[in-house]
């Protein structure tokens, strides 16, 4: 924060801070600083006249009393490490007043921010958070990001091993540290795509509050937030700080809530071709104002599949197309064109968004979060320090999952819900007794019965004890022990028993009342006396409806409970002196065990419900044993063309035990090592590269978590591209193997001494991740698609009928394939001094991916510029993302923040192929009407006016506005019914302010 009446003093200790950081853990650290916290921490003025900031030598910063030691080594010393390490500063956040240390990480390029209170509705099912920030480094997945607090694994937050930082404190944040390079040599496994390291300011006095208040410009996703932090010295030797936050937010409801959805943006795929027919469109087209039809919340008559062969629209017979009043009067359907069997444009099905039993859930999910932490430190004697860190947090989340649906629910001639109708052409018996048939088929989405209600709470504890001791000069231990608790809870109400509700749907009349035809038929093993007959003509047409929807529905839950103790030493010291300086070593051991319990409903544990409530019970622990040893040489220093060469290595060695009370125990070994090496042939050039080996071992949800079912949409390019809803089962696998990656980086930091240019900071780093043996599931689409394309495997995870029709794909989670994540970081900062008392900053960072490619025997495919998500298919990454931020500083008094985020234009669908792309053609059941997603950028801007008091050291009041064009996403198909909620803003213009105040 910025003190009245002193400005220039600390932009000048902020310099300090900053060639600091340089000094001990790498000039190109600075480079990497994030955007906003390099323009608000460095490039400043002197206290003295001078305009050129102060710039610190290595020397310098050594006799200086604070020492940082920067993420990516264990070594402490003066040599620049090879790894790429980013730095976000606390001004990050208050700079875009954001409330949340996740969401000012996921505006960094290097980020992809897939998982948060705007994605839920990816995976809105029995055992997954509902408002989770949870990082994902290089779109490689989160599970491959590990997240440290103060250097040490915090308890994780989910069954998948990640850490949700909704549970972590901002207001006492200092900075957060970004490894975007390999570290499993250094940190352990998870570390694949890198560590984000969130530390806390340990030496803070005084009293902090904030508060902020926030509405988007629609009316919704109201959000409030308040944090207060203290900080006492206790004595000459005892500090205490302790500090906490909470946010809530009311999210925003689903599709019909913004212009941009509520149309809809829908894939419709192109209905099987006759024999000797050509087509005559692409195999799909991505379409708007696209609704289901046969799923229509009244019910309707629905033909066979041979009805929409080569036509845009069904083949109907008389008893097909009919659709009934609320209630229950028949009438004729109105269809529009591209009808498939699922959807439709135009016709009677109005605005899309109001009857989409698939798309019905929030776009942002409301959330609520507590954190709270407190530190206390002691300095026992000279050389021993003791702390004792406690943490707490609990979030919870509102979501809901789409309603029971069917296109194919047969309904026999005896059914007393039928309705009658005067007109013969639509008088259901008359026409089944015309034709000879005892039955037909009626698509419903049931509305009516409701979609399944989820909420979620997910609470942590965690209490870390450490000591570090200066045994000479030359050597520090450190250890500690954590003991860290989660226990989480999803409650699904409203699910709908498949069992029940297809037993309610079969009626007949009994004394001329409807009831359950397993309580008529002659046998008396099937009776279900608390059977409720269930009306699917109209909408809620019956009288006892609540009955017959208590009998349908039940809820469901889900508990895990984690348990996490973890044990580590390290000691740091210099073995001795070369001409170049110290040679450094680290080394240390960890003990780590992860135990996982969770428990379910008797329903869910035989796979009942339809959709979103299968939870399943968990039993799982791992248990990791591993030791390392890291050394710093430094070869060459202050000689021409060598102001400095070393390299760094590291080693680690670690064996992993798992074990479940359902499945037998099995161990792994796996080894991971880092080498690396920097030349600054000059001091204003740095050259660092690194080659590492890094893995991830499989979690307790992928070994051993449940197995569920679900459903889900499918363009069946096996069966001529017919549309299709599947049941799909997912789940874990205990014979997976740890994955192994290979990491190479290399980089530039240009950074000039002298001058106005010594305000002027530029890096490139190149990164190639290869990951082998790769765990995850492929996606009912991709599985569908890579079968055709010849992979075998795939097509073994595939069930057809007689028909061809699939009636089931198999998704669990397997090591088949080879991830590939290659492109080049950038960054870019200047500030420039106006006049005597105001600066002007400036930062901007990129990433250009080059590939993001998945192999399997089928092949790769490359979902670099991948900005459309498909549902049931992994997301994919922006070739070009771009985040800018300007600062202005008038003053003591006022700071003006412009951010702007941007975009580049992609694809919708790796191997959609659109007019104009190589290999197009109406033949290829890949063709697609469009396939090209427009660029976005973003702009937001804040404005901070200093005020002085008496009753505050500081006070800031602050006003902005996100999006401030209000700029919609791109109108494609996506998870909500359009749109990509993963990269780009659901929310549009959203307004907030507040106030800070420093006593």
């Amino acid at each position: 924060m910025i003190k009245p009446h002193n400005r220039r003093s600390v932009l000048g200790e902020r310099t300090m801070k900053k060639t600091i950081i340089e000094g001990q853990a790498s000039t190109f650290v600075l480079a990497l600083a994030l955007a906003a916290a390099t323009s608000s921490q460095a490039y400043a003025q002197q206290a003295s006249d001078e305009q050129d900031p102060v710039i610190l030598s290595a020397d310098e910063a050594d006799a200086t009393e604070e020492t940082i030691v920067v993420t990516g080594s264990r070594i402490r010393s003066s040599f620049d490490q090879p790894t790429p390490v980013s730095m976000l500063g606390a001004e990050r956040l208050e700079e875009r007043a954001l409330t949340n240390v996740g969401d000012a990480l996921n505006e960094l390029p290097a980020f992809r921010p897939s998982q948060g209170p705007a994605t839920s509705g990816l995976n809105p099912g029995a055992g997954l958070s509902i408002g989770a920030r949870i990082l994902d480094l290089r779109g490689l997945g989160s599970v491959r990001t590990l997240t440290l607090i103060d250097g040490k694994r915090f308890v994780p937050s989910t069954t998948q091993a990640t850490v949700d930082t909704n549970m972590v404190p901002s207001i006492l944040l200092s900075r957060a540290e970004v490894v975007t390079g390999g570290a499993s040599a250094v940190y352990g496994s998870d570390a694949v795509s890198g560590v984000v390291n969130l530390l806390f300011d340990k030496n803070f006095t005084g009293y902090r509050v904030n508060g902020q208040l926030g509405i988007a410009d629609e009316g919704d996703n109201f959000t409030r937030q308040i944090g207060v932090a203290g900080g006492w010295d206790i004595g000459s030797n005892v500090h205490l700080i302790l500090g906490g936050e909470w946010e809530k937010s009311e999210g925003i409801d689903a599709c019909r809530e913004r212009e941009w959805c509520v149309n809809g943006f829908t894939i419709v795929g192109r209905n099987p071709l006759a024999a000797g027919q050509s087509p005559d469109r692409t195999a799909s087209s991505v379409l708007p104002n696209a609704a289901v039809w046969s799923t229509d919340f009244q019910g309707i008559t629905n033909p066979p599949g041979s009805a929409f062969v080569g036509v845009d629209l069904p083949v109907l017979r008389p008893i097909d197309g009919i659709t009934f009043s609320n209630s229950g009067r028949p009438r004729r359907y109105e269809f529009g064109s591209y009808a498939n069997r699922i959807w439709m444009v135009g016709g009677e099905t109005g605005t899309p968004a109001e009857e989409n039993v698939y798309f019905d859930f929030p776009i942002v999910s409301p959330n609520e979060r507590v954190a709270a932490m407190g530190l206390l430190t002691w300095d026992a004697t000279p050389d021993l320090r003791v702390e004792l860190m406690a943490n707490f947090g609990r979030s919870e989340g509102t979501h809901r999952s789409t309603a029971y649906r069917t296109i194919g629910l047969t309904v026999r001639d005896d059914n007393p819900f039928i309705p009658r109708s005067t007109d013969p052409t639509l008088d259901i018996p008359t026409i089944l007794a015309a034709s000879g048939a005892t039955s037909f088929t009626l698509g419903k989405g049931f509305d009516d019965v409701g979609p399944t209600q989820i909420a979620v709470s997910n609470e942590v504890y965690r209490i870390v004890g450490s000591a570090e001791y200066n045994i000479d000069d030359n050597w520090t231990a450190d250890f500690y022990y954590q003991f860290g608790k989660n226990d989480f809870r999803s409650d699904l109400t409203n699910n709908t028993i498949t069992a029940n509700i297809v037993r309610a749907l079969d009626a007949v009349a009994v004394g001329g009342e409807p009831v359950c035809r397993v309580n008529a038929d002659a046998d008396p093993s099937n009776d279900d006396p608390s059977c409720v007959a269930l009306n699917p003509f109209g909408y809620a047409n019956q009288s006892n409806f609540a009955d017959a929807v208590a009998y349908v529905t039940g809820a469901a839950f889900q508990t895990n409970k984690t348990t996490q103790h973890v044990v580590a030493g390290n000691i740091t010291g210099t073995l001795f002196e070369l001409p170049a300086g110290p040679v450094g070593v680290a080394f240390g051991g960890e003990f780590r065990s992860d135990k996982v319990d969770g428990d379910t409903d008797a329903i869910s544990q035989n796979l009942g419900f339809f959709n979103a409530g299968n939870g399943s019970l968990i039993s799982g622990k791992i248990e990791v044993v591993e030791g390392y040893g890291e050394i710093d040489v430094p070869l060459l220093a202050d000689t021409p063309f060598f102001r400095e060469l070393g390299v760094n290595a590291a080693i680690r060695q670690t064996h992993y035990k798992r074990s479940s009370e359902f499945v037998n125990s099995s161990s792994v070994d796996a080894t991971t090592w880092k080498i690396g090496g920097v030349w600054a042939p000059i001091d204003a050039i740095r050259f660092r590269t690194t080659l590492s080996r890094d893995i991830r071992a499989p979690n307790v949800q992928e070994l051993f978590g449940p197995v569920t079912s679900t459903t889900g949409i499918l363009t069946d390019v096996g069966n001529g591209g017919v549309q299709v809803i599947v049941p799909i089962r997912s789940g874990a696998n205990p014979n997976l193997e740890p994955e192994k990656a290979d990491t190479f980086t290399a980089g530039v930091v240009i950074q000039p001494t002298g001058g106005f240019l010594s305000r002027f900071r530029a890096s490139a780093d190149y990164y190639d991740i290869s990951i082998d043996g790769a765990i995850s599931t492929l996606g009912q689409q991709n599985i569908v698609q890579r079968c055709v394309d010849g992979d075998q495997l795939s097509c073994s995870l595939i069930t057809r009928d007689a028909g061809n029709n699939v009636t089931l794909v198999e998704d669990t989670i397997q090591n088949v394939n080879e991830l590939i994540a290659r492109g080049i970081d950038f960054q870019v900062d200047y500030a420039q001094p106006i006049g005597a008392t105001n600066l002007l900053s400036v930062s901007l960072l990129a990433n250009y991916v080059s590939d993001l490619v998945t192999v399997d025997s089928a092949g790769e495919v490359n979902r670099a510029g991948q900005t459309g998500l498909r549902g049931g298919t992994p997301a994919g990454i922006p070739d070009w993302t771009v985040d800018a931020n300007v600062r202005l500083d008038i003053g003591e008094a006022f700071s003006f923040n412009t951010h702007l985020r941007w975009i580049n234009s992609g694809f919708f669908f790796p191997s959609f192929v659109e007019p104009g792309d190589p290999g197009f053609s109406f033949e290829n059941p890949n063709s697609v009407n469009t396939n090209s997603i427009s660029s976005r950028t973003y702009v937001d801007m804040l404005a901070t006016y200093r005020v002085e008091t008496d009753y505050t050291q500081e006070m800031e009041l602050y006003f902005g506005v996100d999006n401030v064009f209000d700029r919609d996403p791109p109108r494609f198909p996506g998870a909500n019914g359009a749109g990509n909620n993963v990269l780009f803003n659901p929310v549009g213009r959203f307004v907030k302010g507040g106030v800070r105040l420093r006593f």
